[in-house]
C-alpha cells in the first residue's frame, strides 16, 4: 500500500510542476503583451545625423514625411544622405494616432532634401514607425551626436598628456 502512495506523490509533484511553470509563462507572456506599446522610439528618442560620422554609401533612403501645418496630402522628403552629409536631428515628439504617420517628429538641420521636396531648416513633421527606424539606423542609432563623439575627446585627452 506505501508503494502506490509513492507512485501517486511522485506524480502529484510532476503534475505541480508542470503548473506551475505554465503559470509562470502566462504571467511573461501578460506582461510582454503589456508592453509591446513600449517598442519603437519614445517622446524624447533623437536621431542625429553627424558628416563626420562614417555612413554607408549605398543608404540612398528617401523618406515621405507630412508638414503638421499643412493640408493632407502636402507632402515632402527626408533624404538621409542629404541629412548626413549637412548634419541635423529628428526629435520624436509624440505619437500620432493615426496608422499611416504615427509619430510627430522635429526637423532640425540645413535641409532634409536637396531638391524641390525639401523639407526645410526646421519643421514639424509626421512620419511612420519604419521609417523612423530607417532613419535611426542610417544615423548610427538613438542619441545625439556628442555621446558619440566622447570617445575621440578622451582619446584625444590622454594624446595630449603623454
Amino acid at each position: 500500500m506505501r508503494a502506490k502512495d509513492r507512485h501517486s506523490s511522485g506524480a502529484g509533484t510532476v503534475l505541480l510542476g508542470i503548473v506551475a511553470i505554465a503559470l509562470a509563462g502566462v504571467a511573461g507572456s501578460i506582461g510582454l503583451i503589456n508592453q509591446i506599446d513600449d517598442f519603437g522610439p519614445k517622446v524624447g528618442d533623437i536621431v542625429s545625423f553627424d558628416p563626420l560620422d562614417p555612413m554607408s554609401l549605398d543608404m540612398h533612403a528617401r523618406l515621405p514625411a507630412m508638414p503638421v501645418s499643412e493640408k493632407p496630402g502636402a507632402a515632402c522628403v527626408l533624404d538621409v544622405r542629404t541629412m548626413h552629409a549637412n548634419g541635423g536631428s529628428v526629435i520624436v515628439e509624440s505619437r500620432d494616432p493615426r496608422p499611416s504617420f504615427g509619430y510627430r517628429v522635429h526637423w532640425a538641420g540645413t535641409h532634409s532634401s536637396t531638391d524641390g521636396a525639401d523639407c526645410g531648416a526646421s519643421a514639424d513633421l509626421l512620419v511612420n514607425l519604419d521609417d523612423i527606424e530607417l532613419m535611426a539606423t542610417a544615423a548610427g542609432g538613438y542619441g545625439a551626436t556628442a555621446s558619440k563623439h566622447v570617445a575621440l575627446l578622451l582619446g584625444s585627452a590622454n594624446t595630449a598628456a603623454q
